[in-house]
């Protein structure tokens, strides 16, 4: 059996249990089936997958990782339904990645972006640029914030329920009184149902990772990524509230290790946490 016969089986599984199905799906076409897919799988060893690793020029470290790791889940899916006895990519170690530098904005860098970004929004008022604006004051993920639905806000108790994230639960999420306003913006123009931010025509709206860069520019500061508005919510709450037990629940980490990071930034009642996390940021 050829491994190009054994993938639309494996994506059908996939299509109903892994969030990352999309990114398979283009990385399954892109890159696997071209190389590997004539293969057969019985005879496939890890030389086969070294050497398919080591084609991919041009891409980190951390992008081949991905492509092992999917090639691991693949391989181990046709091991538990018994395509193979054994999988070719057990035990193979990944490549060592370089320490990523997380940075956090300082109050003042804070400060100036959302200046910049609020002149943005007044000149043109975008949903790309709100939902820039909505991820400095809440520490959303960016995915969390695309998928958000104004359905899902309490806007009693000021909160947003996500359904679906990251580590696979749902959780509330507290949205301080800047997060609030945008929200009443959202809904005076898009109405009481679906999406919180859209595209002009009604989807989600695209990344708009070059469109950070561009405020961060205009801002005159140093390029920050959109995540790292996130690094900056969970820091500034971390020196408001010096709870990193809070700091866990606020921006949603199934590991208390993964919020220890934010440690290192600036020098955790979720509400008033809140509040005065993002009074401090807008001190600068």
């Amino acid at each position: 059996m050829r491994l190009s016969e054994l993938l639309p089986d494996y994506m059908k599984y996939a299509y109903i249990y892994k969030k990352s199905y999309f990114s398979d799906f283009s990385k399954i076409n892109k890159y696997i089936l071209p190389r590997l897919g004539e293969l057969d799988i019985h005879e496939m060893k890890k030389r086969d997958i070294a050497a398919y690793l080591q084609s991919l020029d041009g891409l980190k470290p951390s992008t081949k990782n991905r492509h092992l790791s999917l090639l691991k889940a693949v391989f181990t899916w046709a091991v538990e339904y018994g395509y193979l006895e054994s999988s070719p990519a057990a035990g193979m170690k990944a490549f060592r990645e370089p320490a990523s530098l997380r940075r956090a904005m300082e109050p003042a860098e804070f400060s100036v972006f959302i200046k910049t970004l609020r002149a943005e929004i007044r000149a043109d008022d975008r949903d790309t640029l709100q939902l820039l604006h909505f991820l400095a004051f809440t520490g959303l993920r960016l995915g969390e914030a695309r998928g958000a639905c104004i359905d899902d806000v309490n806007f009693t108790r000021k909160t947003l329920f996500l359904f679906d994230t990251k580590s696979g639960d749902s959780r509330l999420v507290p949205l301080c009184s800047e997060a609030m306003n945008i929200v009443y913006l959202q809904l005076n123009k898009h109405g009481a149902h679906g999406l919180l931010f859209r595209s002009t025509s009604g989807g989600k709206i695209s990344e708009p990772r070059r469109l950070m860069k561009r405020i961060c520019e205009k801002a005159g500061i140093s390029p920050f990524t959109i995540h790292e508005t996130r690094y900056s919510a969970g820091a500034s709450m971390l020196a408001v509230t010096r709870d990193i037990y809070a700091v866990q629940k606020f921006l949603g980490h199934k590991q208390i290790s993964t919020t220890q990071r934010y440690a290192q930034y600036f020098g955790v009642q979720q509400h008033a946490d809140v509040e005065r996390a993002m009074a401090l940021m807008l001190k600068g």
